[in-house]
């Protein structure tokens, strides 16, 4: 098998090209290869505190030429989803620039604590936010009890950084599901398939699933997510999944690799 052979190559950020801030090496020249054949190369994220930009720049000073227009986010996918399959108009955010970023580029008014307390927003988002407090996700909660659509861009339970694990936008979420014993009206990030149907709108391209990839580290995110959306999916070892994984896992990557270069 060759990356070669495909026109879109569909792949993970954090655990493919870098780690912990750090590049991978092996892999991030793997893709360079791939992009000079001249094949459609987008990277999909489930971290909507990216900013789309900031990203493109790092990865350009590593040497791989990708613009911003090449990458979804969760929040991208969670303001197109919100554009295209809606008619929200206002936004409350529980997230960070990246996510409020995109918003705003979609056109959504974005509201702050006190605007929800004289009206409730249409929806209310939530993504990973660091800063987060106790009056933000309370506000939010009233806000969704109170008839706001609650839309989350993952439910990554966890957020690894080089101080420790720490809460995903998914436990932030849960807080509020528990609270109101609901579930999100809408998840936009991995494993859900919209992401893959972002892509080949963002692409242009007619959805012919025999023409595409999924790359990816995580079993049951990356590889799932390709799963579920009907195209071949790689698991590449250099992030958190494992051989071990793989073994005992239900979803079964159709490509196991240490490192990109081995499907030149």
């Amino acid at each position: 098998m060759s990356l070669s052979e495909y026109e879109l190559i569909i792949s993970d950020v954090d655990g493919v090209l870098i780690r912990e801030g750090e590049p991978i090496w092996p892999n991030i020249y793997a893709m360079r290869k791939v992009i000079d054949l001249g094949k459609r190369v987008l990277l999909l994220t489930n971290n909507s505190g990216f900013s789309r930009v900031l990203l493109s720049r790092q990865l350009t000073s590593l040497g791989l030429r990708i613009s911003p227009e090449q990458i979804i986010t969760s929040g991208t996918a969670t303001a197109i989803y919100l554009r295209q399959k809606t008619d929200v108009k206002t936004v409350f955010v529980v997230g960070e620039e990246g996510l409020v970023e995109e918003l705003k580029n979609h056109g959504f008014q974005i509201l702050n604590v006190r605007d929800i307390e004289e009206e409730t927003p249409n929806a209310v988002v939530i993504g990973l936010d660091r800063l987060c407090t106790y009056e933000k996700l309370s506000a939010a909660m009233r806000a969704v009890k109170n008839g706001a659509k609650f839309i989350v861009t993952n439910m990554d339970r966890l957020w690894p950084s080089k101080d420790g694990l720490k809460l995903g936008a998914g436990a932030l979420a849960e807080a509020i599901a528990f609270a109101l014993k609901r579930s999100p009206d809408f998840v936009a990030g991995k494993p859900n398939p919209w992401m893959i149907e972002v892509a080949f709108l963002v692409a242009d391209l007619d959805r012919d699933l025999n023409r595409a990839v999924m790359i990816g580290d995580q079993i049951e995110t990356d590889i799932k997510m390709g799963i579920n959306a009907g195209i071949d999916t790689v698991l590449v070892l250099t992030g958190i999944s494992t051989d071990k994984d793989v073994e005992n896992s239900d979803v079964k990557p159709k490509f196991v690799v240490h490192t990109l270069q081995e499907l030149l």
